[in-house]
């Protein structure tokens, strides 16, 4: 348990020990102020409990807990280092809360105890169980997993854990009530269960404060970033402080129940947002369009925009004059851009035939690509790393990459040494560094497929007769050719053909490595 703003624990004879500053801190197997008055007697000792909240008064929070005496939190040095990954305070920084323990009775007794003394337990992320193979946990930052006992997974371990977690759904994900943890299903052909991941969910306050401007801005703000970086996380820290700290009507579209945990009464880390929940994922859209029109929000949550009919929600949305603050699948802009699908949501991409003297005028080539509407975000961040964020100025960047030119953007950066915990720099896109090398993975080389395909597309979202067609031409795509792109010299990955072999001037045939279909017969005519 985690209290706040006392000098000492109730009960406890030592002195409350201040961590990182101006938090002072007892740690005990939450429960009520009786509980924890006995739990800090035992001095000189350390022992371990699990504690699932149900006597804790106002059942705000739920925590695991590991119990250490003051002895031993001296000796930690931190607590962090042996509880939470982040726990600090106010001052730009992040404070981790969870509800390990709803998550770990779910598990065989055998596989729950290495957990709960494990060292690492408080950067624990998912818990795989496989039939047939040992069970493994999986660490945040800990490339590989660790195994926690040499017995593989049986079909009653998975018959008993299934049986706690209860219904899955459509999608075969399941959640524990009152948290915000995920049970997600793998089955065999005949529809029998026989993998789990059990993914932990952790309320983290504190990342507001690297994009809180834009945020209160009343822009909005569309997320960018790998599986697990901490998007949704984020984004739900977004939820609580519109609603409760600037009093914003709130209303989060949430298909899976990712942001507000499971169950009919949303998790607390939401604040007062309200919470619409989804039957059908492929409904999505059309109760994004029913919370505008039933409920009046100011503001509408959507995780994980992924389809067409969402994106053009988003823009519906956004015409009425409603803040979004969504997330959608892809590490960088350029992936989004890229996207016939969802290309829209920052303006989609068109293909233009210029007149001879504009073309003149320009320097280019007759054919060019342009965005063609204004974005539906005009703020796109990209979640570099968990302390690591890329902002664009929608508009000026799209433009920007169109042209063969890199834009300048906004880097933001944890820093406690800053007067706000953060420091905010502004580089040239390919300046930028990449903590976690997300840019080089995320970029490909799928230039010649992307620009012959954007002939066929309708708008940004595909050729209306064959909406697969922008995918089926990449999908055919050779193998040998795929692998000759990637690792030849053209792996520098150029992504706008046009423009960019046409900064050479009108004359000027680009390089062989990088022309595509188009840019060859631009050539052609030039030379002519």
């Amino acid at each position: 348990m985690l209290l706040r703003g006392l000098s000492s624990c109730p009960g406890c004879p030592a002195r409350s020990v201040a961590v990182r500053n101006r938090v002072s801190v007892c740690v005990v197997p939450a429960g009520n102020a009786r509980r924890a008055s006995a739990a800090c007697q035992y001095q000189n000792q350390r022992t371990q409990a699990l504690d699932i909240g149900q006597e804790y008064a106002g059942k705000v929070w739920s925590y695991t807990v590991a119990v250490m005496t003051h002895a031993v939190m001296t000796q930690a040095g931190t607590l962090s280092d042996e509880l939470q990954p982040e726990l600090e305070t106010d001052d730009g920084t992040v404070v981790v809360q969870d509800d390990l323990a709803e998550l770990l009775t779910l598990l065989p007794e055998d596989i729950r105890e290495p957990l709960v003394n494990h060292p690492q337990r408080a950067s624990l992320v998912e818990v795989v169980l496989d039939l047939g193979r040992q069970p493994e946990a999986r660490f945040e930052g800990i490339p590989a997993g660790e195994y926690l006992r040499q017995q593989e997974v049986t079909a009653a371990d998975l018959e008993a854990a299934v049986a706690a977690v209860g219904e899955f759904g459509a999608d075969n994900r399941a959640g524990v009530p009152g948290t915000l943890h995920r049970i997600s299903a793998i089955r065999n052909r005949r529809g029998a269960i026989i993998g789990l991941t059990c993914r932990v969910g952790r309320a983290v306050s504190g990342h507001i404060a690297m994009l809180k401007d834009l945020v209160e801005s009343g822009h909005s703000v569309l997320l960018l970033g790998r599986p697990g970086v901490g998007k949704t996380t984020v984004i739900r820290e977004i939820c609580r402080t519109l609603a409760d700290e600037y009093r914003k009507r709130v209303v989060i579209v949430d298909t899976s129940n990712e942001i507000g945990g499971d169950g009919d009464v949303p998790h607390p880390a939401i604040g007062g947002a309200r919470r619409m929940q989804v039957a059908d994922a492929l409904q999505q859209h059309a109760v994004m369009i029913e919370a505008v029109e039933n409920h009046m929000p100011q503001v509408v949550v959507v995780d994980e925009i992924g389809t067409e009919a969402e994106a053009l929600a988003c823009r519906t949305i956004a015409e009425r004059g409603v803040q979004l603050i969504g997330t959608a699948h892809g590490c960088l802009l350029e992936n989004l851009i890229k996207n016939p699908t969802l290309a829209d949501l920052v303006g989609g991409v068109a293909a233009v035939t210029l007149g001879d003297e504009e073309a003149r005028a320009r320097g280019t080539q007759k054919t060019i690509l342009e965005r063609k509407a204004p974005p539906t975000f005009p703020i796109v961040v990209e979640i570099r790393a968990r302390n690591f964020y890329v902002a664009h100025w929608v508009e000026d960047s799209v433009d920007q990459l169109l042209l063969g030119r890199m834009p300048v953007v906004q880097v933001r950066e944890r820093d406690a040494s800053q007067p706000l915990g953060l420091r905010i720099s502004e580089l040239p896109y390919d300046q930028v560094p990449d903590p976690e090398r997300t840019a080089d993975l995320a970029r490909n080389s799928w230039d010649d497929d992307y620009e012959a395909a954007l002939r066929d597309m309708h708008g940004s979202a595909g050729n209306p007769s064959d909406s697969w067609a922008w995918a089926e031409k990449i999908r055919a795509r050779g193998k040998d050719a795929a692998l000759a792109s990637a690792q030849g010299p053209g792996a520098s990955r150029s992504f706008f053909i046009a423009s960019r072999s046409a900064a050479a001037g009108p004359n000027v045939p680009p390089p062989p490595s990088s022309v595509g279909a188009s840019g060859k017969k631009a050539a052609k005519k030039g030379r002519r």
